[in-house]
């Protein structure tokens, strides 16, 4: 199959003809692994989400002083199967020859540490220790050991509880802080939500709270510049503040302000310069839409800064203007199986010039341009197959969720699940965060996602994921893709 796609852009007629091949075999190469690979983080995420508030939070007790442990064993079975079974030719001929069918195990261990002293003082830290086994790896590697790394590690101190233990005279505010490897949102969790090396303190007066953050990326996060020479790690301070109001019954509104800054921005390699620092302002709310049954939330963000383009001038240096919607639905059933019904539309802006990625500097804004490609570090949930970044991407999702069949003892915590969804780019000509998908056109596809979780006691788990994703116009490989998940939990 030949891959071809081109648009005319005479900014880009400045880089010599050598340098512009190579750099677009360069793209292609890294279209056929990262394609798979880009996704990985987005699908474990997708799996860990919905149990990451009870894994983070605090160990209540009424002693002066606990030390608690335990962890938990996850051993998980991936099937991906992408069908990319098929010669695709590039700038410089025949690059690649690709079987999309992988599959591979993966055994996962936590283990974690939580003093509590007095409620007003808590230390806590998790490890994490990966090791994947690849039936048929890309590069010939079929296994790999990932750790021990530290997951989560921080210091919290409360003031109202410190008040509690000590005697201490209350006052008309409570503070709240920690410091060290956390996970950091603000708002919604649309620009950011993901964990950080990072300071966070929380002023709370009478209904309002104040929150500033202060942080750095964990050095082990992938770039979200997939083309930098080394994008096995990010080098990225933040800073924020939010402002949020609690005293309406029904509605929860904030206004935050978030910045970015890449060390590394204007960092030369080659005939390429690398870095994007970004501001955010976002508003939103979240509560109870006209019943207490229905649940909202919705959050809009301006992004603005300054991204390199795909130029070997130095002084290339652009604006960044984009901008990103998500607003959600959640109906409550009162039922006896905890049903859930939801709708949720998130849509993200991009760059009709940015032809191969939303994200990279290479294949990224032509030179000369606005950059209107949204990036953050949030998250949604985008499904487990396609699993896209935020970034020219609108998507619907539908989804349900129940304990159908609870009335049996036996399945009694079974929980079953689906989302569908629809994917669109917001820029028919612009790229997302998928490789393949490279055609002008609008429809990127769609995706039915179906889940069981299943905990057998109070220790063990059983979880099974299996996803289709239909590709539409906007890929040049219309064959359709699935993602099966299987795992059982130990907890100890």
């Amino acid at each position: 199959m030949t891959l071809g796609y081109s648009r005319n852009t005479p900014a880009r007629t400045a880089i010599p003809a050598l340098t512009l091949a190579l750099t677009l075999s360069f793209i292609l190469i890294l279209a056929a692994t990262d394609a798979q690979a880009q996704p990985t983080a987005q699908r474990e995420r997708t799996l860990d989400e919905p149990f990451r508030l009870v894994l983070d939070e605090s160990v209540p007790t009424t002693k002066r002083a606990l030390f608690d442990w335990g962890g938990w064993m996850r051993s998980s079975y991936w099937a991906l199967n992408e069908h990319l079974d098929r010669d695709y030719t590039g700038a410089q001929g025949d690059i690649w020859e690709e079987d999309g069918c992988r599959n591979y195990t993966q055994q996962q261990l936590r283990i974690w540490g939580h003093l509590n002293l007095d409620q007003a003082h808590q230390l806590y830290a998790r490890m994490r220790l990966d090791y994947y086994d690849w039936h048929n790896s890309y590069d010939g590697d079929d296994s790999d050991l990932d750790g021990p790394n530290l997951e989560r590690g921080w210091y919290n101190f409360r003031l109202s509880a410190a008040q509690n233990a000590y005697g201490w005279q209350p006052g008309d505010f409570d503070f709240n802080i920690r410091v060290g490897r956390q996970y950091v949102e603000l708002g919604t969790g649309l620009a950011l939500s993901t964990p950080l090396d990072a300071v966070v303190g929380r002023l709370y007066y009478r209904d309002w709270t104040i929150t500033g953050l202060g942080a750095m990326s964990i050095p082990s996060t992938y770039n979200v510049d997939q083309s930098v020479p080394d994008d096995s790690k990010e080098d990225r301070r933040f800073w924020g503040i939010e402002l949020r109001y609690n005293g309406m019954p029904d509605h929860e509104p904030f206004a935050y302000f978030l910045s970015q800054e890449d060390q590394d921005f204007g960092h030369i390699v080659g005939h390429n310069v690398f870095g994007y620092n970004s501001r955010y302002v976002g508003l939103g709310s979240r509560g109870r839409f006209f019943h207490r049954d229905l649940q909202y939330t919705c959050e809009v963000v301006s992004e603005f800064g300054k991204s390199h383009a795909w130029s070997a001038d130095t002084r290339d240096v652009q604006n960044v203007h984009a901008w990103a919607f998500d607003t959600e639905l959640r109906y409550i059933v009162p039922d006896q199986h905890d049903s859930q019904f939801a709708v949720e539309y998130v849509l993200a802006s991009g760059d009709n010039d940015r032809e191969f990625s939303p994200t990279n500097t290479l294949g990224g804004n032509a030179a000369h341009t606005p950059d209107h490609s949204f990036i953050g570090w949030g998250y949604r949930n985008t499904g487990l197959v396609l699993a896209p970044r935020l970034s020219n991407l609108g998507a619907v999702r539908l989804g349900m969720s129940s304990y159908a069949l609870n009335q049996y003892q036996i399945f009694e915590k079974l929980q079953l699940g689906a989302d569908f969804f629809f994917f669109h780019k917001q820029q028919a000509g612009g790229a997302a965060s998928d490789s393949f998908s490279v055609n002008t056109d609008h429809y990127l596809g769609a995706e039915l996602d179906l889940y069981a979780d299943w905990r057998l006691t109070s220790d063990l788990a059983f979880m099974i994921r299996y996803g289709m994703f239909w590709p539409g116009d906007a890929f040049f490989d219309g064959t359709y893709r699935h993602v099966l998940f299987t795992g059982v939990t130990l907890n100890f």
